[in-house]
């Protein structure tokens, strides 16, 4: 077991070496264009045409946005294990005791928490990721496409400081600087939940996967006390924070037949269904899971009825076109969110980051041929 840097080095390691050693990778979906040009994954399609188990595959089972996510000139090369897309979540026992109505817009995100501030002065008003570098990237990119803005268009083209975006990062900025913690400039996504779930932070808008962890009474103090909501921006397009996982079958490996059983016994019901009643997990890319009996059930002796129904909704929503899709997309992230986080630290206005990213990401993408 290892972290997404370190698993990332050793199979781009194995690989280039075409070696074979892993089988079987996660592979991010951030990743998967770097992946799949190279021709370090194995298409799977072959195998599902004539090596399927009607025992563990059930193809009705796995939401096929998410099997496109991982497909690139007519061919599949991943099962999603993980779909993630974009919510919001707030102190709704804290709305609810100063009669503000739950929020459904940006706007009225940058109406209430001055509110807040006021009536809850010892809360943080706002948490989000603020670290400088790609991993950061989502939250911004997805608060922005609310507002009309796009970092990468169809052809290719950087709209870094677009208007749309400019206003965008600036209001999300203008927030986290106003009404955020002293260490908004570094947090990552860990940090920011934990924040969260600590008791001490109004509202954060980040990926749809932390409902698990806030409902839980081990891990946080707030069960219980948490809304939930997808945004809209001024646009009237819902915000996004896209995040997919699939496995996929080492193109090297001299085990695929043997991968692939291992990847339908992954995604098979009996499988999904443990995720579910064995570890909890309420977010199992699996829509035989997602709409079973012991589905509702949990979700209603658990009470997270209004997450759980919320969480298939962001699925439907999310749009995978407000993410740059290229394999250059660690170098566009990190230059994006160096600028963007100085810019939270106030060593920087705006528009300054954003011109600054602008012409960084010009000349990636002009290094890369585009």
């Amino acid at each position: 077991v290892y972290d997404e840097s370190t698993t990332r080095q050793k199979y781009i390691l194995d690989v280039t070496s075409q070696t074979g050693f892993y089988d079987i990778t996660a592979t991010s979906f951030w990743y998967f264009p770097e992946y799949q040009i190279n021709g370090w994954l194995a298409p799977i399609d072959d195998l599902i045409a004539n090596h399927a188990d009607p025992e563990w595959y059930h193809p009705e089972d796995i939401p096929q946005s998410a099997m496109d996510t991982f497909s690139a000139d007519g061919q599949h090369y991943c099962m999603p294990q993980t779909i993630i897309s974009g919510m919001a979540y707030y102190r709704k026992d804290i709305l609810e005791k100063h009669g503000i109505e739950a929020p459904k817009t940006t706007q009225d995100i940058m109406e209430m928490l001055p509110v807040l501030k006021e009536k809850e002065p010892d809360m943080i008003g706002i948490a989000e990721r603020g670290a400088a570098n790609f991993a950061s990237l989502g939250t911004y990119l997805g608060w922005a496409w609310g507002y009309g803005a796009q970092l990468l268009d169809e052809n290719y083209g950087v709209h870094a400081n677009s208007p749309e975006m400019v206003q965008a990062v600036g209001d999300l900025v203008s927030l986290i600087r106003e009404y955020g913690p002293a260490d908004a400039p570094s947090l990552t996504f860990t940090q920011m939940a934990e924040k969260y779930v600590s008791g001490n932070c109004i509202f954060f808008f980040d990926t749809s996967g932390h409902g698990s962890q806030i409902e839980d009474p081990t891990q946080s103090v707030v069960n219980g006390k948490t809304g939930y909501a997808i945004l809209e921006g001024p646009e009237g397009r819902p915000l996004q924070w896209l995040y997919m996982e699939g496995l996929g079958i080492n193109a090297y490996s001299q085990n695929k037949e043997a991968a692939w059983l291992f990847l339908q016994w992954r995604m098979s019901r009996e499988t999904t269904m443990k995720e579910l009643t064995e570890l909890a997990r309420t977010d199992v890319p699996s829509l035989y899971v997602l709409n079973s009996p012991e589905y509702d059930e949990y979700a209603e002796t658990n009470g997270i009825t209004e997450y759980t129904t919320l969480l298939q909704e962001s699925w439907e929503m999310a749009d995978i076109n407000y993410w740059p899709f290229i394999p250059q997309f660690v170098e566009i992230g990190d230059a994006f969110m160096v600028e963007v986080s100085a810019a939270i630290a106030g060593t920087q206005d705006v528009q300054t980051a954003l011109d600054n990213a602008q012409r960084n990401i010009e000349q990636i993408m002009q290094d890369a041929g585009y």
